[in-house]
């Protein structure tokens, strides 16, 4: 199983092949269906107790039933699940382990609190990027967290993480830069996470669409790292950041409120 993140070389260029793999999600919004261009997402389970721990699996399944087995790799991995709460709390980042008869399994899953989870599934399969979604449960008593309307600082693990971007604006390419700090303000060396200088998700507040986002190119600035992403309607969205400083990876989020 891959790094789990809960709200948790220098200067190297993503590689060719996981730029032409990249999936629907980041340039589209996805994730919104069980279904596309003919597979299916298959879980095993869609209800678990809240902060108990799980053997959980999911198959990607075509339209005669065939479970797929061979998936080609996008950042460093077959499959990249994530997975977050409605409200837009507790986010992880996992990446399954694959049988040879396509059951893609998790170890020691758990959804930490009760509430209704999305899944997204980022896979490619035959040279086809694709982002399924499903949701998970966790039955009790839900309290919905509150979050600010806009926000560009977070603190983890003894890091301080700034979104630089003032104005975003939909449908239209922006450069979102973030900079990460240490804590006593010096700057943070960042290392390769999933072949690049760090790993963006953008979710749409209301239906939770799904923009996946990787950086197109390293920046010159030291602790710092950019991403293009077009989001496609106005609306709130809450941006999930992972980066390696120092070789330890933090997860931070970010709410931005897109008025046109």
């Amino acid at each position: 199983m891959g790094e789990h993140s809960d709200n948790g070389d220098r200067n190297i260029e993503p590689d060719n092949e996981s730029q032409s793999h990249m999936p629907s999600g980041h340039s589209a919004i996805g994730g919104l269906a069980l279904h596309s261009d003919g597979f299916q997402l298959v879980p095993s389970e869609t209800r678990f107790e809240a902060d108990e721990s799980n053997d959980w699996s999911f198959q990607i399944v075509t339209e005669n039933g065939a479970a797929v087995a061979e998936f080609e790799e996008a950042h460093g991995e077959a499959l990249h699940l994530i997975i977050i709460r409605r409200d837009l709390t507790h986010f992880q980042h996992l990446h399954p382990e694959i049988s040879s008869e396509g059951r893609c399994r998790v170890e020691d899953f758990s959804l930490p609190v009760p509430g209704v989870y999305r899944a997204f599934v980022d896979a490619v399969i035959d040279g086809q990027s694709m982002t399924l979604g499903f949701d998970l449960f966790a039955p009790g008593t839900a309290t919905v967290e509150e979050r600010p309307d806009t926000s560009h600082h977070a603190s983890c693990e003894g890091y301080e993480v700034e979104l630089l971007t003032d104005t975003v604006t939909a449908t239209e390419p922006t450069q979102l830069l973030f900079e990460v700090q240490r804590a006593d303000g010096s700057v943070a060396d960042l290392e390769p996470y999933l072949g690049a200088r760090g790993h963006l998700v953008a979710l749409r507040e209301g239906d939770l669409a799904y923009l996946h986002v990787h950086p197109k190119e390293t920046t010159s600035q030291p602790g710092c790292v950019e991403f293009d992403a077009t989001f496609p309607t106005p609306g709130r969205y809450r941006l999930f950041l992972q980066v390696k400083p120092d070789g330890e990876l933090i997860s931070t989020a970010f709410d931005v409120r897109i008025d046109h």
